[in-house]
């Protein structure tokens, strides 16, 4: 039986290299979304690739992405990648609290109860879960009340559930990337002018004085996956900006 891996996000950005890796390694892969159009292009591109419409605040959807995998994979899964997610910027001042309550959802609430749910069936292939978080979540930044704090905090239930898993053999690790060539700004619903001044901004901070591209974070990604003793760590991927 092949190996199986799901990756919530996969439809776009990181998460949507990831799957090309693996799907092109010969797994079975599993994307999820919440735009048809990009999971309909993933399917055109990779033939073969299983997608599914997911917003992780719909009950429903959870129930049916499980579902999923315990009917078409027979309870199979050996890879949860947790790359689901948006920004949102915001000062302190205006924080309003459905931004708050949209970025915990997104990168919070959303990842631990897709965890919790395919617990049993990691637990049966001594898999691997791999968060997605960010630089933000280390480094500091004004204007990031929500996504900052979000990011943050996925980076600490990282160390928390591999400290928990161990015992059954499931590890969990997570990567920090750095201001990345994607199109998160542009889903953020960001005019290409402000998007323009960001990157600017984001480059002239970062050591290696170069934006990262998705290559640059699949790489990383594939080799913690590969590794069957490290779990707990968090990986900046940044170009050196956690710690300029």
């Amino acid at each position: 039986m092949n190996n199986k891996i799901l990756i919530a996000g996969g439809s776009s950005g990181i998460g949507y290299g990831i799957a090309k890796h693996f799907y092109e390694k010969g797994w079975d892969v599993l994307i999820t979304g919440r735009n048809k159009d990009k999971l309909n292009l993933a399917k055109a591109t990779m033939p073969g690739i299983h997608t599914l419409v997911y917003d992780s605040a719909d009950e429903e959807h959870l129930a049916d992405l499980i579902n999923f995998i315990e009917s078409n994979w027979n309870g199979k899964l050996d890879i949860l990648v947790n790359s689901a997610g948006h920004v949102e910027l915001g000062s302190l001042k205006d924080i309003s609290k459905s931004s708050l309550e949209d970025m915990y959802q997104a990168h919070l609430i959303g990842p631990t109860l897709l965890a919790s749910k395919c617990l049993k069936f990691l637990a049966a292939t001594k898999g691997h879960i791999l968060n997605i978080t960010s630089s933000h979540g280390i480094k500091v930044y004004s204007d990031l009340s929500a996504y900052g704090s979000a990011k943050a905090g996925l980076n600490m239930l990282t160390k928390i559930w591999a400290l928990e898993l161990a015992p059954i053999g499931v590890k969990v690790n997570a990567i920090a990337p750095g201001p990345t060539n994607t199109d998160i700004l542009k889903s953020a619903g960001y005019d290409e002018e402000t998007i323009l001044a960001i990157q600017d901004s984001e480059k002239k901070q970062i050591p290696l004085q170069r934006r990262g591209n998705v290559e640059d974070i699949v790489s990383v990604a594939v080799s913690i996956l590969d590794s069957e003793w490290t779990t707990g760590i968090i990986i900046p991927v940044d170009g050196g900006i956690s710690i300029s």
